[in-house]
């Protein structure tokens, strides 16, 4: 295989980059699915919008090979995003001769690359929404579908988003180490969330005695306990916070248990072993992913065969309802996969909203089987009386649907 190498256009490259862009237009419609009029990727036509300078050019063996635009503002399929808050990318063309060569890969490596060098947190683009193998192209590239939209009578466009995690990941854990000491002891086994039945009244571990568990986003440690309290032999722990993991180890060796804790993101192993775990469970904390698919994967190649993941999070709804003048309304929409920043004790942080389905397919593509879906409010909220309250994880919110997910699934 040929060496794929980028670069920046410059003045001197406006031929090169019609060329390509040409040759793109000519193969489409060969095989019958036009995507640009020649028209559109002149450079007189090209020059409205972009800079010689929004250009990467992309060659294999020498050759040039293919293109793409990037810019840092869309006022025109974005509207809604501001100048600098992500990077897009347009016209991305390979050429005939470079199909199937990895060229287009390369390129979509590199716009990651970017994005990740200029610290922007999320890249987008639009393509034909009726084009599936291309549209399969940067799903596979993990760009997430938001929406569809229909252009000029019958121009179906799909648009995608892709959140780039260093950067995230890098914020939340400052912001965790700032936070870690306020959250010691919060939300831990037997409770799996807010307002939501708990381990005693559930049963959703098995019998722990002698079995080895790993806890991801293990935080203050008191969920190991808990396991350890419940006979398990071996106590492993993972956490983005090394501030949360001294606080662990502290504690947990206060109650005269050795855990094996590593500091590191869910999204990547730190040397855990494989096929080795009875249990891994994550409880309020597998939301924090930026990588849900690859996360699971992980997990289930932690556990061995016949090995219990559970997990529990923010319920999908709790994204897209709003409590407001003693009525709860949806505020946003369920298929928003727009990711979301906010203060969280006065440090910033950021979250990606997902739908029951994502937690569901992502376990199915892992080799997970499902055995029970939990989303119910704990019976003592339901039975007694609660004032309306716009609280995040209010009790009058719990009384209509369920603030809590919690998911047990197998490894075959």
């Amino acid at each position: 295989m040929n060496e794929i190498t980028i670069r920046q256009a410059q003045t001197e490259d406006i031929l090169v980059v019609e060329s390509i862009l040409f040759d793109a237009v000519n193969w489409l419609n060969e095989i019958g699915q036009p995507l640009w009029g020649a028209d559109e990727v002149s450079w007189d036509a090209l020059s409205r919008n972009y800079k010689i300078e929004n250009f990467y050019l992309a060659y294999s063996g020498g050759n040039p090979s293919g293109c793409m635009a990037l810019v840092d503002h869309d006022p025109f399929f974005w509207p809604d995003v501001n100048k600098g808050e992500s990077l897009f990318m347009h016209k991305l063309a390979v050429t005939k001769s470079a199909r199937k060569s990895g060229v287009a890969d390369a390129l979509i490596e590199y716009f990651k690359k970017q994005g990740t060098e200029r610290g922007i947190k999320t890249l987008r683009l639009d393509t034909h929404a009726l084009r599936p193998k291309l549209r399969a192209f940067y799903e596979r590239h993990g760009f997430v579908f938001v929406k569809i939209k229909i252009f000029a009578g019958d121009r179906h466009t799909a648009f995608y988003i892709h959140t780039l995690p260093d950067s995230v990941l890098a914020e939340n854990k400052s912001s965790w180490n700032k936070m870690a000491d306020s959250w010691f002891g919060v939300t831990a086994l037997p409770t799996y969330g807010c307002l939501c039945p708990n381990e005693d009244e559930l049963h959703l571990f098995p019998d722990l005695n002698g079995k080895k568990v790993l806890d991801i986003g293990c935080g203050s440690g008191h969920s190991l306990k808990w396991c350890g309290d419940h006979g398990s032999a071996e106590l492993w722990g993972l956490d983005l916070s090394g501030r949360q993991l001294e606080n662990a180890g502290k504690y947990l060796r206060d109650n005269n248990y050795k855990p094996k804790l590593f500091c590191s993101p869910m999204e990547q192993n730190p040397g855990l072993p494989q096929d080795y775990f009875d249990v891994v469970y994550s409880i309020y904390a597998i939301g924090w992913t930026m990588d849900l698919p690859g996360t699971f994967k992980l997990i289930a190649s932690y556990l061995k065969s016949g090995g219990i993941f559970i997990f529990s999070w923010d319920h999908p709804f709790m994204h897209c309802v709003e409590a407001k003048d003693g009525q709860l309304m949806f505020s946003g929409s369920y298929y928003n996969a727009e990711p979301f920043s906010f203060q969280k004790g006065g440090n910033p942080v950021t979250l990606l909203n997902r739908r029951l389905s994502d937690y569901i397919n992502a376990l199915a593509d892992a080799g997970f089987s499902v055995e029970r879906v939990v989303e119910e409010t704990d019976l003592a909220v339901l039975e007694r009386e609660v004032e309306f309250s716009s609280d995040y994880y209010a009790p009058s919110k719990a009384k209509q649907f369920p603030l809590s997910l919690i998911v047990k699934a197998k490894k075959p």
